[in-house]
């Protein structure tokens, strides 16, 4: 048979296995072994099931509730519901996402978006929005900028390692806790954040161990033997206490190398408001807490001398397109 080689594609040297030379989909075009680099689908749902891709996946639809893109860069036209997107590089949302408090969405570049409602998003570069931000977890390791008309943040938790950017930050009478930090390392804070956790956790059940060995150990000590089962739960018991001993002892190395990182961290990090942010917002600066008890219109929250200052607005120094 006479195999017809279309684009992206070589023989290799034995002349009759066909190589890809790009990542992307294999697909017979005009008769030709052909690998296209772009998969379009109309939308992404009950027909398609999940999406996996070595390339650029654009979808004209909607991606409906519960379903899982993965691929180097993602292109969404309609409206992303409660769902996952995963890429390795840039996913740009013509509308945006309803995460419905579950959905989620990580990019190894940057994320575009209208507007992002209930998500939790991580992402290497930046997130830029047009609309609004609202009830979200968002995290990156550059800036965060929401730019266009409306351009406001309205309740949740955003780090960003450079700056956060917007007109309006919270909602009138702050009935939204929204929460911003910048200038620190997003993941080193959220790692340090998980360790404390589980520091106090492992505190807590090291403590209640020691009060049920030293119930065991004083009836040892009464009745002289403990019955089998009692003996071996003790021991059991012990061995837990060893392993907890020894795992708070590498969490507390962890948690003091995170804060020496953190310390010593060159990103300054500004948050700028250019029309207003309403009483109630928590910003951090460097981990210095400025609480915004009134509002207060067109101002940049800065890090100087160990203090969190205001000062006048400045635009985003970030340019991006």
């Amino acid at each position: 048979i006479q195999i017809q080689l279309g684009a992206n594609v070589k023989f290799d040297k034995d002349g009759v296995t066909v190589i890809a030379e790009i990542d992307g989909e294999v697909m017979l075009v005009n008769g030709k072994i052909t690998v296209e680099p772009v998969k379009y689908l109309d939308a992404v749902n009950v027909k398609t099931g999940d999406i996996k891709f070595v390339g650029t996946v654009i979808i004209k639809g909607a991606v409906e509730e519960g379903y899982k893109v993965e691929a180097t860069n993602i292109e969404v036209n309609g409206i992303v519901d409660k769902s996952y997107l995963e890429a390795t590089g840039n996913i740009i949302l013509s509308q945006g996402v309803f995460g419905k408090g579950e959905g989620y969405i990580k990019a190894g570049k940057s994320l575009w978006a209208k507007f992002i409602n209930d998500t939790t998003v991580e992402v290497e570069e930046n997130v830029i929005v047009s609309d609004s931000i609202v009830n979200s977890n968002v995290t990156a390791m550059k800036n965060i900028i929401v730019r266009g008309k409306k351009a406001q943040i309205i309740g949740g938790h955003l780090l960003a390692t450079e700056e956060i950017c917007a007109k309006k930050i919270g909602s009138p009478g702050g009935g939204t806790e929204t929460t911003l930090e910048v200038g620190i390392d997003p993941r080193a804070k959220n790692r340090l954040l998980a360790l404390q956790k589980k520091q106090t956790d492992l505190t807590k059940e090291y403590d209640n161990l020691e009060l049920d060995i030293q119930t065991l150990e004083q009836q040892k000590k009464l009745r002289k033997k403990l019955p089998l089962e009692k003996e071996e739960k003790l021991t059991s018991l012990k061995n837990r206490n060893n392993e907890i001993t020894t795992e708070l002892e590498n969490i507390s190395n962890e948690i003091e190398s995170i804060q020496l990182h953190l310390r010593e961290l060159k990103a300054v990090g500004k948050v700028k408001v250019e029309n207003i942010i309403y009483a109630g917002v928590k910003v951090y600066v460097r981990d210095v807490l400025d609480e915004v008890k009134m509002d207060v219109k067109g101002v940049t929250f800065y890090y100087d001398k160990s203090f969190s200052k205001r000062g006048a607005y400045e635009p985003p120094s970030a340019v991006i397109e």
